[in-house]
């Protein structure tokens, strides 16, 4: 098993380094790749394998990367660029009568995309719900995730590490670093679609008695986003985790979302959530469904 884990990351890395080149686009339809070594306001310095190091002035230049020229325009107009694009969602549900049932979930979200190259994003969010005073669920999930485009911002290479916790299905913590490789089918406005693979090592720690666990796992992902009507979009999430060592036994986690922007900054989400676990510990459920009602505010 240990050698398969090596032989993916090793044969990940080669590829990774082997397409690690900048690409300038000039204003003349020429295109030329290699390494950025230098920048001023009015050159840049290109080391290339064929012509060593070349300087470009930025006269000439039509965009770097995936970095269109609007965006350019933009940072010569001294137009200042939001850093970070940041949202926080509030939802909580309360019914009576005979069963007094409450929800409460609280998400967070930040990304930020450097050139439209390098891009961070950190997500948080916890879920509490109780029947007649009484937990029946308690969850929190964290992620920080670095990705970094090339060829044209199509394709990238992610290092992520998520941790959750899940009080009811007797996980302490769980652990998951993971690196991979991923592809951009369209990163438009009405249409943004997405699929990913990787691999990583899962840890969890019981709150019983049971052995703690680690195994290699793949990180499969999907998602995509659509517009439908007006400014109801629909978005769908999808992450698998399949053992490496047993065959059949994996983890899925889903999320599925109605999303509906009352003005620039607020908006409602109706989500759909699902978690399944093929082999789940000791007598709890193998799938967990949620729908959660929300109000996000971006800022």
């Amino acid at each position: 098993m240990k050698s398969k884990i090596y032989i993916i990351l090793s044969l990940f890395f080669i590829f990774q380094t082997s397409v690690f080149a900048e690409k300038i686009h000039l204003k003349n339809g020429d295109k030329l790749s290699g390494e950025i070594i230098e920048q001023t306001d009015e050159n840049i310095s290109l080391e290339t394998d064929a012509m060593g190091t070349i300087s470009i002035k930025r006269d000439s230049i039509d965009y770097v990367g995936s970095v269109k020229k609007e965006t350019l325009a933009q940072a010569e107009a001294g137009v200042e660029e939001k850093l970070w694009q940041r949202e926080v969602s509030l939802g909580y549900n309360e019914s009576s009568g005979n069963t007094q049932n409450s929800q409460f979930s609280l998400n967070f979200s930040a990304n930020r995309k450097v050139d439209q190259v390098n891009e961070f994003t950190l997500k948080g969010n916890v879920y509490y719900s109780s029947s007649d005073d009484r937990m029946d669920t308690q969850r929190w999930y964290g992620m920080v995730r670095y990705a970094l485009s090339f060829w044209e911002g199509k394709w990238y290479n992610f290092y992520k590490i998520e941790a959750d916790h899940d009080r009811f299905a007797d996980i302490n913590y769980r652990v998951v670093p993971a690196i991979g490789v991923g592809y951009w089918f369209s990163d438009q406005p009405d249409w943004k679609a997405m699929a990913e693979i990787g691999v990583g090592l899962e840890h969890i720690a019981f709150r019983s008695n049971t052995k703690d666990s680690n195994e290699a796992v793949l990180v499969p992902r999907a998602f995509f986003e659509k517009k439908l009507f007006g400014s109801l979009k629909i978005s769908q999430d999808i992450t698998i985790y399949p053992s490496l060592a047993a065959t059949g036994e994996y983890r899925l986690h889903s999320e599925t979302s109605l999303i509906n922007p009352i003005n620039d900054k607020l908006s409602l989400e109706l989500s759909l959530i699902t978690d399944y676990d093929s082999v789940p510990s000791n007598d709890t459920k193998k799938r967990d469904v949620r729908l959660i009602s929300a109000l996000t505010y971006a800022f």
